[in-house]
């Protein structure tokens, strides 16, 4: 099992469950990041979540959503919404863009690791 997301909150942190040592909690916005390519440059096919009680497990989420897509998909796409917003580590998307087009461009990257029909967040998700 991983560290997977069951909340986003509207401050950006997001609350999660490590089901394999029954840890539950919030993970601050600032704590959830991008892995790291072998260069030290953020690598946008992969989100690095911590455990919610500081353990220190951690798990790495593909784009695509492993085994909690539709969770896994919408954190995604969070890290580039407000409160927040980033542009995409993949350079091709610039920081505050409207949901729809975050929505698109994550989709987009998801299709590529995963293929069509993977995808399971609309911009509706969102909201809240």
């Amino acid at each position: 099992m991983s560290v997977r997301p069951v909340n986003f909150n509207a401050d950006g942190s997001i609350d999660a469950v490590f089901d394999e040592m029954g840890h539950s909690g919030t993970v601050p916005a600032d704590q959830v990041k991008w892995a790291k390519n072998a260069d030290n440059t953020d690598n946008y096919q992969f989100i690095v979540l911590p455990c919610p009680d500081g353990c220190g497990s951690a798990s790495t989420h593909p784009v695509g959503g492993g085994a909690a897509p539709a969770g896994v998909q919408e954190m995604f796409a969070r890290m580039l919404l407000p409160p927040n917003p980033q542009a995409c580590p993949c350079g091709r998307l610039l920081a505050g863009v409207p949901p729809l087009l975050v929505v698109a461009h994550m989709k987009q990257h998801a299709d590529q690791m995963d293929g069509t029909g993977r995808w399971q967040v609309n911009t509706g998700d969102l909201t809240t």
